[in-house]
């Protein structure tokens, strides 16, 4: 290094150009090389040096000059060219370039033009890889809104269904009872006891159809549930309406919290709540009480609601499975409010998880069973 700042500057430009990874060179009017860069040894296999004084159909081959002749003559015409072509070059390799002809325009005369080749395989590997991407992405959102629509289809034929079949179902339970009310006041009770049976199979038809339709819908729900302030009275008393009548009254309500509303979806802890209450009677000893009862805590802000019953308690092999589908048991009266299970506890699990809140197994055993569901109160946009 010396401190001729010329000479630093010829060095450096020098240094600069056989560095870069792009083809740079000038071909005078009659298309003879007059510099090169290092990037034509790796682009060609060629020595930049021996390319000065030769021509640039020597370089490229009859066939390669054939196609960049016409972009040539514009260039030396004075027009810049800009255009893309595949570069053979040593051991089969092609690249994507891009090429730039610039004119060298001296007093109106075109002496020859500047030549840069850019290397733009990766680029153009990329473009594709996002091409095939956002091909893909369309056929997914196609996919899905297919999806979407066999799932508002299938909503739709459910709800038909659900109508077609409970509607009829309601109207037999209702005429039992009318029939059950006259057998009794007429004194036949043993036909009245068998009328009573046929309402409970009945009731139970109606809840299976019901958790069933239930099932469908909580899982192929796509949007969070919205909540609104539900006034807890009433969603207890529906809750209790929705067993039989020669039921209700075994259930007990005790209430530890003055909170009078709580935010909710109203419909969904009504099945919950109908399933905890369903289980707890069916499998408790005939006639024994059922207790409902409603609190609160403050942290996190949740109601409570306890259900317990009277029964023998949760097997401990099904503890692992409580709240999964398709759990069950023996089914055997008085048992314990853990067995029978299909999908009642299963539904009373992801309602609690759409609410963001969950349902809790509190204690088991000859005693009794009580489960708990906490409904989160805090931050009610947030739940899913």
């Amino acid at each position: 290094m010396t401190d001729d700042l010329g000479s630093d500057a010829d060095y450096h430009m020098r240094l600069l150009v056989d560095r870069v990874p792009s083809m740079l060179a000038y071909w005078d009017h009659h298309l003879i090389c007059r510099f090169a860069n290092r990037a034509y040894e790796a682009w060609f296999g060629v020595d930049p040096d021996r390319l000065l004084g030769t021509s640039i159909r020597d370089l490229l081959g009859p066939e390669l000059f054939a196609m960049n002749r016409p972009y040539m003559l514009k260039a030396l015409a004075g027009e810049r060219q800009v255009f893309e072509r595949m570069v053979p070059g040593p051991g089969g390799i092609q690249r994507q370039s891009l090429a730039e002809y610039i004119p060298d325009r001296v007093d109106g005369e075109v002496r020859g033009f500047l030549v840069q080749v850019t290397d733009v395989s990766e680029l153009k590997e990329t473009q594709a890889a996002l091409q095939r991407e956002n091909q893909l992405r369309v056929q997914i959102e196609a996919h899905a809104a297919q999806l979407q629509a066999l799932l508002a289809e299938r909503t739709q034929m459910l709800d038909v269904l659900a109508h077609e079949v409970r509607q009829p179902l309601n109207n037999a339970s209702a005429a039992l009872q009318s029939a059950m009310g006259s057998l009794r006041a007429s004194g036949d009770g043993f036909t009245s006891d068998r009328v009573l049976r046929a309402q409970g199979v009945l009731c139970d038809v109606l809840g299976s159809i019901d958790n069933t339709l239930a099932v469908a819908c909580l899982l192929a729900r796509p949007e969070p549930i919205q909540r609104d302030d539900v006034d807890i009275a009433t969603l207890v008393a529906v809750a209790i309406a929705d067993m039989p009548a020669e039921e209700r009254g075994r259930i007990q309500i005790q209430r530890d919290t003055p909170t009078r509303t709580a935010l909710m979806d109203m419909s969904l802890m009504r099945l919950a709540l109908r399933n905890l209450l369903s289980n707890a009677l069916k499998f408790s000893p005939p006639g024994s009480a059922v207790q409902l009862r409603i609190g609160d805590c403050d942290e996190p802000p949740a109601l409570l609601i306890d259900v317990t019953d009277h029964g023998a308690g949760i097997p401990a092999t099904l503890l692992p499975q409580l709240f999964t589908r398709g759990g069950h048991g023996s089914g055997a009266h008085g048992s314990g409010l853990g067995l029978g299970l299909g999908l009642g506890l299963y539904i009373v699990e992801r309602v609690m998880s759409l609410h963001g809140g969950t349902a809790e197994l509190l204690n088991t055993g000859p005693g009794g069973t009580t489960l708990r569901l906490v409904v989160t109160q805090a931050d009610p946009g947030a739940s899913r």
